[in-house]
């Protein structure tokens, strides 16, 4: 049962989060109204100094506890042991690169008049964040394909009674669990005008890495729920026209062949700028290398929707049956 003495408690996963964990931390402790409260920080096998300031930061504030897994296990398989540990009647959950306002819980609690489960929009946006830090960009606020992200959300306990987030994804653990709460007829909104600062710090490659793993899972998640979102219809293209490409290509045309998808690559990339960040037309000129850059990752992307399509197809093969959308029920 939970400790009478908590209210709240925010689950944080980290992984790789050194540079910006103490940032994240001290926000949710300057929270306005908080009492009664409890940090849950499930160091999800980081391999830099992420346990050691979380331990620091425990070691002066008894509100603040550290569950260190030994490996990476993913996002879905921390957010599970942290929600397992958590005692408030309310449980928050955070990300490790995430700064939330000071008056984020207020705003929250407010919200969940009606409903089970709530939470802000991140800015920039997650798949634009390497661009924003590289080219200093305004960026637009765009609101989450998924109405309640796990970056950061407010939920009442009673709903991890009926569904949870799902340990064996690595990725789109939210996503699951958006679509577990409306099969149980659970209520779930994003707090219109809350807004968090996404303060994500990963590199190029790192950013690279995390593009071609968001696409397999975006792949998965086409498969399993049967919907159709913007990034799929842009693969769609892609795909239409490497195929144009290489058509043009088998007939001598190698050039023509290259240039059909690389051109559509671009567009695409161009268009993903515009679309998260503010771009007068007198300034596009400060976009043209942010387009460069982003080209590449919407490649690791495509190819990550290619590879978890290849993944899927041996994982049914394997199971003999669909992936199948319930599977996301807390795991005891």
């Amino acid at each position: 049962m939970p400790a009478q003495n908590v209210s709240v408690s925010f689950v944080v996963i980290a992984y790789n989060e050194a540079d910006g964990i103490a940032r994240t931390l001290t926000a949710i402790t300057s929270l306005t109204d908080l009492d009664g409260y409890e940090v849950i920080v499930v160091n999800d096998g980081s391999r830099d100094g992420t346990a050691r300031i979380v331990g620091n930061v425990a070691a002066g504030q008894p509100n603040v506890r550290l569950i260190d897994l030994e490996r990476n296990r993913g996002r879905g398989y921390a957010r599970s042991i942290g929600i397992t540990a958590a005692q408030g009647e309310l449980i928050a959950t955070v990300d490790a690169d995430i700064v939330l306002p000071r008056d984020w819980l207020v705003r929250t609690r407010a919200a969940l008049d009606g409903h089970d489960a709530v939470g802000g929009t991140a800015v920039p946006d997650g798949d634009a964040v390497y661009l924003y830090r590289r080219f200093r960009l305004r960026p637009r606020v765009i609101g989450h394909t998924t109405a309640v992200t796990g970056s950061n959300a407010l939920y009442r306990r009673r709903v991890f009674d009926l569904v949870g987030f799902d340990p064996a994804l690595r990725e789109g653990e939210d996503v699951a669990l958006n679509h577990a709460l409306a099969a149980h007829a659970l209520s779930f909104a994003t707090v219109p005008g809350l807004l968090v600062e996404h303060a994500e710090n990963k590199t190029l490659v790192g950013s690279l890495a995390w593009m071609f793993i968001s696409g397999k899972g975006a792949t998965r998640q086409l498969l399993t729920y049967r919907q159709v979102r913007p990034p799929d219809t842009a693969v769609g293209v892609f795909v239409a026209a490497a195929i144009a490409g290489l058509a043009t290509a088998a007939r001598g045309r190698r050039l023509a062949g290259a240039a059909i998808p690389a051109a559509i690559l671009v567009a695409i990339s161009a268009q993903h700028v515009r679309s998260r960040f503010e771009m007068p037309a007198d300034q596009w000129i400060r976009a043209v290398p942010a387009v460069a850059v982003d080209s590449m990752l919407i490649t690791a992307y495509f190819a990550g929707r290619i590879a978890g399509l290849t993944v899927l197809h041996r994982a049914l093969r394997r199971r003999g049956h669909p992936p199948d959308p319930a599977s996301t029920k807390k795991a005891e």
